[in-house]
C-alpha cells in the first residue's frame, strides 16, 4: 500500500489564501496612486454609480469572513513555536525535505491541493511535524516495533522516478510541428500552452502537470524514452499519445529512491506514537498551557 498523503495540504492552501487576506486586513492608507481615479489612501475604495464602498465596509467584510480563521492561524503558529522551545523539540530541514518528497510522490500530478509553492508547503510540513513531535514526546515506542513496521511497509518509503513536466497537447502532427517552430523562434512555452493546448486542465496552468511517475498510466513508454533524452529546461520532440501529439517541457527529474529504516525511524516513531495519543492533533491542545487570550473569546 502506497503511503497516503496527509491532509496538511488543505491547510497549506488555506495558509496561502489567508496570508493574502492579511495584507488587506493590515492595509494602511497611503498617498500612492490608485486605479480608476481612486487613490490608494482614499476612504472610498470603489464607487457604483453614485454609491460608494468605503474602506471601513471593505475591511469589516473581510474581517467577518476571514478574520477568525487568519487570527487562529497566527496564534497557532506562535503556540507551536513556544511549545517547541519549551520542550526542546525541533525538526530538521532534512526531515522536512524527506516528508515533502514522500508526499509529492504519493500525489497524483493533477491534485489541486499540491499546487501551492514549495516553500509554503514545506513550512506547513514543518509545523505539522513539530506538532506531532510535541504531542508524542512522552510516548515510548520500542525499536522492535519500529523495525517491524518498516519491514512490513517498506513500499511506503520508496520514491519512484518522476519527471516534473509541462505539456502542450495538440490534435495532429502538423500542429505539433508548428508549436515546435514557435518555441524555436523564442515563444514562451507557458503562453503557447494556454493558447494552443487542447488539455484544458493543464493549459490554464501554462501546461504544468507537476510530477509524473516514469512508470504509470500518464506517460507512454515512447514519452518516457523521449524524456530520458531531453535535457532539463528543454522541450521534447512531439510524442504521439493516442490520437494526439504532446510536447513536454522537462523542468526536473527526480531519481528513484528507497529510504532506509535509519532515514525514516523518527517518522515511524511519530506515526506509531500518534496512534496512542488521545489528544486531538491540533495546536489548540496547547492553548491553555500557552495562556492564549484572543479577540474571539474563550476557545472551545
Amino acid at each position: 500500500m502506497k503511503r497516503k498523503p496527509k491532509p496538511f495540504l488543505i491547510a497549506a492552501a488555506v495558509l496561502l489564501v489567508t496570508n493574502i487576506i492579511t495584507l488587506f486586513l493590515w492595509l494602511k492608507p497611503d498617498a500612492s496612486p490608485g486605479v480608476g481615479g481612486i487613490s490608494a489612501g482614499s476612504e472610498v475604495v470603489a464607487t457604483v454609480g453614485g454609491d460608494s464602498v468605503t474602506r471601513e465596509d471593505w475591511l469589516y467584510t473581510l474581517e467577518q469572513k476571514y478574520g477568525e480563521q487568519e487570527l487562529r492561524q497566527l496564534v497557532n503558529q506562535k503556540v507551536i513555536d513556544k511549545a517547541a522551545k519549551k520542550y526542546n523539540v525541533s525538526i530538521s530541514d532534512k526531515e522536512v525535505d524527506q516528508e515533502f518528497d514522500l508526499i509529492r510522490s504519493a500525489y497524483d500530478s493533477f491534485d489541486e491541493e499540491f499546487t501551492a509553492d514549495e516553500e509554503t508547503v514545506k513550512a506547513q510540513i514543518k509545523t505539522d511535524l513539530l506538532l506531532e513531535e510535541l504531542l508524542t514526546k512522552d510516548v515510548e515506542i520500542s525499536e522492535e516495533d519500529m523495525k517491524n513496521f518498516y519491514t512490513q511497509n517498506e513500499e511506503m518509503y520508496s520514491i519512484p522516478k518522476m519527471f516534473n513536466l509541462k505539456q502542450i497537447k495538440v490534435k495532429d502532427k502538423s500542429d505539433a510541428g508548428q508549436v515546435i517552430k514557435e518555441l524555436e523562434s523564442g515563444s514562451s512555452f507557458d503562453v503557447l500552452a494556454m493558447e494552443r493546448s487542447t488539455d484544458d486542465g493543464s493549459a490554464n496552468l501554462g501546461g504544468d502537470i507537476g510530477y509524473v511517475p516514469a512508470e504509470g498510466e500518464l506517460l507512454s513508454p515512447e514519452a518516457v524514452k523521449e524524456l530520458e533524452s531531453t535535457k532539463k529546461g528543454k522541450w521534447s520532440q512531439p510524442v504521439k499519445t493516442g490520437s494526439d501529439y504532446v510536447i513536454y517541457l522537462l523542468k526536473d527529474t527526480v531519481k528513484e529512491r528507497q529510504y532506509s529504516y535509519k532515514d525514516v525511524k523518527d517518522q515511524i516513531r511519530r506515526q506509531l506514537a500518534m496512534e496512542q495519543v488521545e489528544t486531538p492533533l491540533t495546536p489548540e491542545a496547547f492553548w491553555d498551557e500557552a495562556e492564549v487570550e484572543w479577540f474571539y473569546g474563550t476557545e472551545q
